[in-house]
């Protein structure tokens, strides 16, 4: 469905750039009538009438609306964290590229559930035994990479955002 809506954007946002840079440059005739009742057309692209300037209006409106759209929505890798902030995931190929084997299992699983999860849930989704994940977190709690906040009986790990 964001794809779809990308596409849309991206169609609605060149349209009206055509729209846009087809009225700015094409010009418009105008008729000037004089006090003695002589009628003059003359064709100058820097003059426009009511319509032409309200359709260059909405095109610059919808052009902008669109820019920001397609600004925000680009990352389609990005997912929003719990607590509100984005995580790229594309950053975390990097962190999860240099982590050894169950602290990259338990970092992937991490950013899968958007940067937040129970350690119990951890241990559950990773396969691994509590210990080596109690161990994992410990380096990457060492590492600045997570922490923990006890949550009753356990630990809500949150993946750390600058």
């Amino acid at each position: 469905m964001k794809r779809y809506k990308l596409v849309i954007a991206v169609v609605l946002m060149a349209s009206s750039i055509v729209l846009l840079l087809s009225k700015l440059f094409t010009p418009q005739p105008i008729q000037i009538i004089l006090e003695t009742g002589q009628e003059v057309t003359t064709q100058n692209p820097s003059y426009y009438g009511l319509s032409e300037v309200l359709l260059l209006v909405v095109a610059s409106f919808v052009i902008g609306a669109t820019a920001i759209y397609l600004f925000y929505n680009s990352e389609q890798v990005a997912v929003i964290a719990s607590n509100g902030q984005k995580i790229d995931k594309s950053k975390y190929r990097h962190i999860s590229n240099i982590l050894k084997s169950d602290e990259k299992k338990i970092f992937d699983a991490l950013v899968d559930e958007n940067g937040e999860m129970l350690q119990n849930r951890l241990v559950v989704k990773t396969g691994l035994s509590k210990v080596s994940v109690t161990r994992a977190l410990a380096k990457l709690g060492e590492k600045s990479i997570v922490t923990r906040e006890r949550h009753g009986l356990t630990n809500k790990i949150r993946v750390k955002l600058e």
